[in-house]
């Protein structure tokens, strides 16, 4: 199995996006068509699957986009640590370095 880049996972959005509007679109013009030709029905019914397509599409790219965050995440090495101010020799043992040092 191989591993999926943060490239492919963006372009995978982008066409998911792209399809959302050609579904729309063409949802919108087949529904018009068969409102003209007199098929009330058959519109609503064009209009309702090509929603829900859009609406499934505009999900798995919200999810492609979301494990593409993910991924750019977990694939971004690590800053350093944060380091602890250096101790003052004169001042009296304090293990938690709390400002003040022991109260």
């Amino acid at each position: 199995m191989q591993r999926v880049t943060l490239r492919e996972l963006a372009t995978a959005t982008r066409i998911a996006d792209a399809l959302v509007y050609t579904v729309g679109v063409a949802g919108v013009v087949a529904g018009g068509l068969l409102l003209r030709a007199g098929s009330i029905g058959f519109a609503l019914v064009a209009w309702t699957l090509t929603f829900v397509a859009g609406a499934a599409l505009r999900l798995l790219s919200a999810i492609t986009r979301g494990i593409a965050d993910l991924k750019s995440e977990l694939d971004r090495p690590a800053g350093p640590s944060p380091q602890l101010p250096p101790a003052d020799p004169d001042a009296p043992p304090d293990p938690y370095r709390r400002w003040g040092g022991w109260h």
